[in-house]
């Protein structure tokens, strides 16, 4: 086993994830030390032929949230730190709520929570980066500060506006899957995201946003076959939150 070389890293962690990795092959297993710290292990998936066509070689997916998670800490980032890793794994300390959970929260917690959301992503753009995913389940909030703790899409070189608007668009989409009638929480991320990007960052995703027509008539479609499907009836929803100019 190998491991980071981090001043976080103490031998009660590494025996515990040394134990969990002896263990059933889990994707994301929770590790609990005894002082009452969580941490996380997260390992390289395994899939079958179809998943492994649908979602992509695993391995590269892995290595593509690694170096994510490595270069957004480098350049001071709002990230979940990496406390061990291996050739086929990482471990990450627990950084609070998943904002999925935060519809469960005080009403002025949650809005604080998805605020802080909207700011971490357009810190992200300013640096010049794009996520990739930033869907809301990949973005933890521990009270002060909100996190992203999955970087699969993670891709250095991919940068520009264009991307960036995406970013916006992704997660817009994420909140409607998860609150297909509400927007509370979206709107309180979106006017963070608009406050703090950079010029001209929300008429863009407007643009890229009313651009995405054809991804609304495939959606539209494809709801012919699979009518329940929350992330097809989230696309022209999005559409419409996001297609007017200078939205916040």
């Amino acid at each position: 086993m190998e491991r980071a070389v981090t001043e976080t890293t103490q031998p009660s962690l590494t025996k515990a994830v040394a134990d969990a990795l002896r263990g059933p092959m889990r994707r994301v297993h929770p590790v609990d030390l005894p002082d009452g710290r969580r941490f996380w292990l997260k390992r390289v998936e395994r899939m079958g032929l179809v998943l492994r066509l649908q979602k992509g070689d695993p391995q590269e997916r892995f290595e593509a949230e690694r170096q994510g998670l490595h270069v957004l800490a480098e350049k001071g980032m709002p990230v979940v730190p990496v406390v061990m890793e291996g050739p086929d794994f990482l471990v990450t300390p627990d950084i609070g709520q998943a904002l999925t959970l935060m519809d469960k929260a005080d009403p002025a917690e949650a809005a604080r929570a998805f605020a802080a959301a909207g700011k971490s992503l357009a810190l992200l753009h300013w640096a010049g980066l794009v996520h990739g995913r930033p869907a809301v389940r990949d973005i933890c909030w521990d009270g002060r500060e909100a996190r992203f703790i999955d970087l699969e899409r993670f891709k250095p070189g991919r940068r520009g506006g264009f991307w960036q608007a995406m970013d916006v668009v992704i997660f817009t989409q994420s909140c409607f899957v998860r609150w297909p009638g509400e927007t509370r929480l979206l709107d309180a991320a979106l006017a963070a995201y608009a406050a703090n990007a950079p010029d001209g960052a929300m008429e863009r995703v407007a643009r890229v946003s009313r651009g995405l027509w054809w991804l609304a008539a495939l959606a539209a479609l494809a709801r012919i076959f699979r009518p329940n499907s929350r992330d097809l009836r989230a696309v022209p929803q999005t559409r419409r939150h996001l297609g007017q100019d200078g939205l916040g």
